[in-house]
């Protein structure tokens, strides 16, 4: 190509210009929506904390339980044992 064909050529420049109005709303907006993320993860972390607490609560008792019960059928086990047994007279 001539440099005249070069000069007569169209040419399109796209100019993206993004008003100042707009430009602070977005930021505004993408500054809110971090500050609400960031508030919104450190009330679930505190959530998550105290929930753990009870959870750990929740497995202490079971334990607890458990051992109760444990007990119980160490004891029940014993006394129908012991009936199970003749006794001297030959009664129970």
């Amino acid at each position: 190509m001539s440099e005249q064909e070069q000069g007569q050529r169209i040419t399109r420049v796209i100019d993206f210009r993004i008003p100042l109005p707009w430009l602070l709303g977005i930021g505004m907006a993408v500054g809110w929506a971090l500050v609400s993320m960031w508030f919104s993860v450190n009330q679930l972390v505190r959530d998550v904390a105290d929930l753990q607490i009870t959870v750990k609560a929740g497995n202490t008792q079971a334990t607890t339980v458990a051992g109760e019960i444990a007990l119980l059928r160490f004891r029940v086990e014993n006394l129908e044992a012991a009936n199970r047994q003749p006794t001297k007279g030959g009664e129970r």
